[in-house]
């Protein structure tokens, strides 16, 4: 399975904000459920994960992190950084 199929299933989501936004779906969506009713309302839910979100990033994880999905979540391909800035520079 390649990045894309792993990561490319999403959902709406209320945990990080208070309101539904397309997120990717990781950890604390599949724990929590995408759309909880006992989440904080905005602008309260961002700081309510903040502790946990800031702990599990510094060891490297995006178990609760929001991972916004954007409009084109298919459109995602797994590239090397090299590859990337590569096409960047050729792209100027």
């Amino acid at each position: 399975m390649n990045i894309t199929e792993l990561f490319a299933i999403e959902l709406p989501i209320n945990v990080f904000t208070g309101r539904p936004a397309r997120g990717i779906v990781n950890r604390i969506m599949r724990e929590l459920g995408p759309i909880n009713a006992l989440a904080p309302e905005f602008p309260l839910a961002t700081p309510a994960v903040a502790a946990l979100r800031a702990k599990t990033e510094s060891l490297g994880s995006g178990d609760f992190s929001p991972l916004w999905a954007g409009q084109n979540a298919m459109g995602c391909r797994e590239v090397s950084a090299s590859v990337l800035t590569r096409e960047f520079w050729d792209a100027r």
